[in-house]
């Protein structure tokens, strides 16, 4: 956390923050602007590091060349992995942040508006295009940016990045800038974050789906390294007469409440890249849904309409929309 706890929990709304939301291509930011941000962003980035209440440990870290912006892409999954990858990488990177409720109401986003912010409405589209344009105009003027493309949290079981969205591949190809793959690694109820950063990246001669599979490689390789390196082993035992799944959705939820929500925001911040040629198992579940149970089908169906009810359970947005304001 950047605050005391006790503003994190108080009613209260942002006060002049919100209207980063508001702005467009041509005001979000100045050159003064960008200018004054690279030069506190030495100091800041160490202000950065006592925000948090954990430990962070940067493992790896590529020699990157002075003066050269850079394109960097970060997993996403826990409530600090901003701050922390922000405190890591060695200049000024203006972030891309789309959670709406949070800059509406956490005083942790002033500090994102100090160091940069540029803001998406992950479900309009017209933002995400205007997103896209913000970037590479600070790119251009020298600056760096930093992307979570995976979208929303990983909340998956077995995932080690999640599919990613398109924004690196389309701000690498307007502007040349390199691209800088970064993982960061936290196990539930532990004091530490790790955090290890690839060599930069081109997408020359690849398309879009080649670049973004070479990326999200890059990016789950060093997880995974870091996950053998510091993630304590279960044993089989243990998960005897254990509803690990449940166990694991509670665990999301409560890395969730580490911050503050003001309402229902789980369609927004829940979100993620939908491959059509890997549907997800709502997608599929989809047509289950929508057969009408009559006397002819019903015991065909019954074992299917049974396992559905089992998996709905596991729906970790509908746990969130039912569990997310419960103590």
């Amino acid at each position: 956390m950047m605050l005391p706890d006790f503003f994190l929990y108080i009613n209260m709304k942002n006060i002049g923050i919100t209207k980063v939301m508001k702005w467009g291509v041509d005001d979000f930011t100045s050159p003064a602007g960008l200018m004054i941000r690279c030069m506190i962003n030495p100091v800041f980035r160490r202000l950065l590091r006592f925000g948090t209440r954990r430990k962070i440990v940067i493992e790896q870290y590529p020699k990157l060349e002075r003066g050269q912006p850079y394109i960097f892409s970060a997993t996403h999954s826990f409530d600090d992995d901003i701050i922390s990858t922000l405190s890591a990488i060695d200049r000024n990177a203006y972030v891309l942040i789309g959670t709406t409720d949070q800059i509406e109401h956490n005083p942790q986003m002033y500090a994102g508006w100090l160091n940069g912010m540029i803001y998406v409405d992950r479900l309009d589209p017209q933002s995400r295009k205007d997103s896209v344009s913000k970037m590479v105009k600070v790119l251009k003027h020298g600056t760096s940016v930093l992307i979570f493309p995976e979208g929303g949290w990983n909340n998956t079981e077995n995932l080690l990045v999640q599919p990613l969205f398109s924004g690196p591949y389309l701000v690498h190809k307007e502007t040349g800038c390199p691209v800088v793959p970064i993982a960061t690694f936290h196990e539930h109820n532990s004091d530490k974050i790790y955090i290890r950063a690839g060599q930069p990246m081109s997408f020359e001669n690849m398309d879009k789906h080649e670049s973004l599979d070479a990326l999200r490689d890059a990016m789950a390789s060093m997880v995974y390294e870091m996950v053998e390196a510091h993630c304590t082993p279960l044993k089989r035992d243990d998960l005897r007469g254990t509803d690990f799944h449940m166990a694991f959705m509670e665990e999301r939820r409560l890395e969730y409440l580490r911050v503050r929500w003001s309402r229902d925001v789980w369609d927004e911040e829940l979100t993620f890249y939908q491959d059509k040629e890997h549907p997800t198992p709502e997608m599929v579940w989809a047509f289950i849904d929508r057969v009408v149970v009559h006397r002819q089908n019903a015991i065909i169906l019954a074992p299917i309409l049974l396992r559905r009810e089992v998996d709905k359970q596991y729906d970790f947005k509908e746990y969130m929309h039912h569990n997310w304001d419960r103590k």
